[in-house]
Formats: structure tokens, C-alpha cells, sequence
């Protein structure tokens, strides 16, 4: 038995690194909830009412940001969790996806019912050609 496992050490590897590989979207979809394409969240926002709010700084929210969107910067969000309705989905939006995850995770923490994250963030909605404001 040792020394097929040194015989094969490449491969067990691989299937390791394999086997890792399609597990992480999982976990991260459990520890930070799912994201959303452009049109998924289009749909949210129409059919659901879900609230958008903009995670990036005020100078980068005034460049361009979804309509009906609120700014609330990530160093902020603790301070603005009154303001928004925890029984309404979140769609929550930076610039590329990534920086909303911590974001998410403390919404969830708090008691939001559904929180999800722009894939891609605003880059990905300005790719998708849909509108800004």
C-alpha cells in the first residue's frame, strides 16, 4: 500500500487539487452566498423588489452606478443596517464581486433573509450593456 501511494503521489495530487477545486464554489456559496449574473439580478430587482446597494466609495458610486441603487460604503455598512429592510433580497454591488463578500456574510449574520452578490460587480453590469446612471 506505501508504495503505491508513492508510485502514484502525482496522481493522488491531482485528484486532490481536482476534488478541491469543485468543492471551493461550494463552500464559498455556503460562507458567502450566491452571486448573481447581470440578468439574474435584473430579475431579483423587477419581480422581487430587491434593494441594491453599492458597497464602492461615493466618488466611485458618482461615476456610475444601477439605477435605484443605494451607496453605502463597505466602512459604513455597520452604521446604515437600519435603513434597509431585511425581509427584501440584497443585491449587493462593488467593482468586481470580491470586495461585497465580507459584506454579505455580515448581512446574513444580522438576520437578511436572502443576500446575493453581483458577479462580477459593476464591471460585469457595464459588460453586460446594461444601464447606469
Amino acid at each position: 500500500m506505501t508504495q503505491f501511494l508513492i508510485d502514484n503521489s502525482l496522481l493522488i495530487a491531482v485528484i486532490v487539487i481536482a476534488i478541491l477545486g469543485l468543492l471551493l464554489p461550494m463552500i464559498n456559496d455556503r460562507r458567502y452566498g450566491p452571486e448573481v449574473t447581470p440578468a439574474q439580478a435584473t430579475t431579483l430587482i423587477n419581480r422581487q423588489g430587491a434593494q441594491i446597494i453599492d458597497v464602492r466609495k461615493a466618488s466611485d458610486f458618482s461615476k456610475g452606478h444601477i439605477s435605484n441603487s443605494k451607496n453605502i460604503p463597505a466602512d459604513q455598512i455597520q452604521h446604515a443596517l437600519g435603513k434597509l429592510d431585511k425581509e427584501r433580497p440584497v443585491v449587493l454591488v462593488d467593482r468586481t464581486g470580491n470586495g461585497a463578500r465580507p459584506i454579505a456574510r455580515l448581512l446574513r449574520g444580522v438576520g437578511f433573509k436572502q443576500v446575493v452578490i453581483l458577479e462580477g460587480g459593476i464591471l460585469a453590469w457595464q459588460q453586460a450593456k446594461m444601464p447606469l446612471e
